[in-house]
């Protein structure tokens, strides 16, 4: 006797290596153990399941694997509404915040740009940023596996694309942010919010050619970082939101 998984959408990619892109695995049962062990045993981080399936039943995560049992593991819906409780996540999140990893570090900056809440520091290791999701009840952005198969982690999403681009794009088609947006509203740096500030008050900081051809400011209410609609403001515009692709 053995039980079996099939994996739907996307998620057989995400296994390991020896196992990547089989949509249907049979295994014996050696021990005791939970369908959530079972699955990340193969290489698939519980942040991305959506749903699990057994007998025509939708099941958690604690569900003990037996021999015979015919398990569908299904990804997430997208979107995404982690605003809203289910079975496999009782618990749902308030508001839609994030922290990345230093995997992801372009991405963090790119998310802040569009005005998205996202902890950051490359200096964080697996055990702070485990804490900083759980505690703080953000979504834990990476392309580490092992740090989203941490217990603490209760949303996650393991990132798909490569280039930083892509990945904003991934993130904000996911989650179905497209509504939430307020570009250029946070600090990219610290994560701070922005607020208006008069050319008179900073103009000691300003460089001569900035003093001579600007004169609309912003600055960080945390780190001070002065922003104001340079040539970089009209490149990210063009590239994020002016190209023809919708985030």
């Amino acid at each position: 006797m053995a039980f079996s998984l099939i994996f739907h959408g996307d998620l057989a990619s995400l296994l390991r290596r020896r196992w990547r892109g089989r949509k249907h695995i049979s295994r014996s049962v050696t021990r005791l153990a939970s369908i959530k062990d079972v699955v990340e045993s193969f290489g698939l981080p519980h942040t991305e399941v959506g749903r699990l399936v057994v007998a025509g039943r939708d099941v958690d995560f604690s569900l003990q694997v037996q021999d015979g049992q015919e398990i569908a593991v299904w990804p997430v819906s997208v979107p995404w509404d982690v605003l809203r409780p289910s079975l496999l996540r009782p618990h749902p999140l308030t508001k839609i915040t994030f922290v990345a990893d230093v995997n992801v570090g372009k991405l963090a900056r790119l998310l802040r740009m569009v005005g998205l809440d996202v902890a950051y520091d490359y200096q964080w290791d697996d055990c702070t940023l485990a804490s900083v999701s759980k505690q703080e009840s953000r979504i834990l952005l990476s392309k580490d596996r092992g740090l989203l198969m941490r217990k603490q982690v209760d949303f996650g999403r393991f990132i798909r694309a490569s280039r930083p681009e892509e990945q904003l794009r991934e993130v904000t088609s996911l989650l179905d942010l497209g509504n939430k947006l307020a570009p250029f509203t946070r600090c990219m740096e610290c994560n701070g919010k922005l607020q208006a500030v008069a050319k008179k008050e900073i103009i000691h900081r300003l460089q001569p050619l900035t003093k001579k051809y600007y004169n609309s400011f912003s600055i960080c209410g945390n780190c001070r970082k002065i922003y104001w609609p340079g040539s970089h403001l009209e490149k990210m515009v063009i590239n994020f939101f002016g190209s023809g692709k919708s985030l």
